[in-house]
C-alpha cells in the first residue's frame, strides 16, 4: 500500500463513481480501477460494492475511509509542521534565565511579544545562574540564556546586549541604614553583610568585591544566600545589608529598600547568549526578534 492508493480510494469514495473520480484525478478509468483493486488485494477485503449505477462502500470501506482520511490529515499536518520547523515557525527552545532577571521588563516584554507572534514555538524557561547557563549552552543542553559575564574571547558563544545593571545597596526598610544611608561605603565596614558563595557566580562575586574595595570597603560577610533572591530575603529579615543589581527592584520584598549610592559606579550588561554554530531556525528567529526590538 502506498499513499497514492489512499488518495485514489478517498476520491472514489467521495464521488461514489470510478469514472467521476478518474476525471477528478486526471487519470484514465482503467488505471484507477486497477489501483483500487491493488489496494483491496493488499487489505484482503472488498472496499466497494460495484453496480451499473456506480459504487458504494462496504462496511470495511466505511471504516477504512475514516482511517484513510485520518492518515492523510496527519500527513498533511506533518508536512506543515516540518515546513514551519524549517523556517523557524515551529519548535521548542530551552532558555536559561537567572532568577533575579526573570521579572525584568526588558526580558518579559520581548518574550511576551515573541510568543504572540510565534505561538507555535514553545519557550521553556529554566532558572540557572550565569556560570551554569554558559556550560549548558556550550554543551547544547540549553538553546540560549539571559546572563552576564559571557567570555567575549570564547568563540563558542555569541551574545546580544539586553540591558545594563547598576549596583545599589539593599537594606532593611525599617533600619537606620534606610533612614540615614551612609555617606561613604567605607562607613559600612562594621555592618553585617549578606552575600553568597563565590562558587555560585564567580565573575559576579569578583565584580562586587572589586566594587567594594574601590570604595574602601571590605565587607564583613556573615550570611550566605544561594542566589540574589535568597539574599534579599535575608536582608528583609534584618540579617544585614547587601549590594545587589538595580534589576532587583522588579521582585524586591517589601521589607527591603534599594538605595543608590554614588560610590557604586560599576555597570554590567545582561545579554541573551546562544551557541554560535546553532542551526535551529527557531532560535535565529528569536535572536532576530530581540535585535529588532
Amino acid at each position: 500500500m502506498e499513499l497514492r492508493h489512499l488518495r485514489y480510494f478517498v476520491t472514489v469514495a467521495e464521488h461514489l463513481s470510478v469514472s467521476k473520480a478518474a476525471r477528478h484525478l486526471h487519470i484514465v478509468q482503467p488505471a484507477l480501477s486497477r489501483q483500487i483493486r491493488e489496494l483491496e488485494q493488499d487489505l484482503g477485503v472488498d472496499l466497494f460494492r460495484r453496480s451499473s449505477k456506480g459504487v458504494e462502500l462496504t462496511p470495511a470501506g466505511e471504516q477504512f475511509i475514516r482511517d484513510a482520511r485520518a492518515i492523510m490529515t496527519d500527513l498533511q499536518n506533518a508536512r506543515e509542521r516540518v515546513a514551519r520547523i524549517g523556517n523557524g515557525q515551529y519548535g521548542a527552545l530551552r532558555i536559561g534565565i537567572a532568577p533575579n532577571y526573570s521579572w525584568h521588563p526588558s526580558i518579559l516584554r520581548p518574550l511576551r511579544e515573541f510568543k504572540r507572534l510565534q505561538p507555535d514555538i514553545t519557550l521553556m524557561l529554566e532558572p540557572a545562574l550565569a556560570a551554569r547557563q554558559q556550560l549548558k549552552i556550550a554543551d547544547g543542553k540549553l538553546d540560549g540564556g539571559f546572563l552576564a559575564w559571557r567570555d567575549p574571547e570564547n568563540p563558542v558563544l555569541s551574545g546580544l546586549a539586553m540591558f545594563n545593571c547598576r549596583l545599589v545597596l539593599a537594606v532593611p526598610r525599617d533600619s537606620e541604614l534606610h533612614l540615614s544611608p551612609p555617606m561613604h561605603l567605607a562607613d559600612l565596614q562594621n555592618q553585617q553583610c549578606v552575600w553568597f558563595s563565590r562558587d555560585k557566580a564567580p565573575s559576579y562575586y569578583d565584580f562586587l568585591i572589586n566594587s567594594c574595595h574601590v570604595a574602601g570597603l571590605s565587607p564583613q560577610l556573615v550570611h550566605l544566600g544561594a542566589d540574589i533572591n535568597t539574599v534579599l530575603g535575608l536582608v528583609g529579615a534584618g540579617m544585614g545589608y547587601s549590594i545587589v543589581p538595580d534589576s532587583s527592584q522588579y521582585n524586591c520584598p517589601s521589607e527591603v529598600a534599594l538605595v543608590p549610592h554614588p560610590e557604586l559606579t560599576g555597570l554590567y550588561t545582561i545579554e541573551f547568549v546562544w551557541r554560535s554554530d546553532s542551526e535551529d531556525p527557531a532560535l535565529w528567529r528569536l535572536v532576530d526578534h530581540f535585535k529588532s526590538g
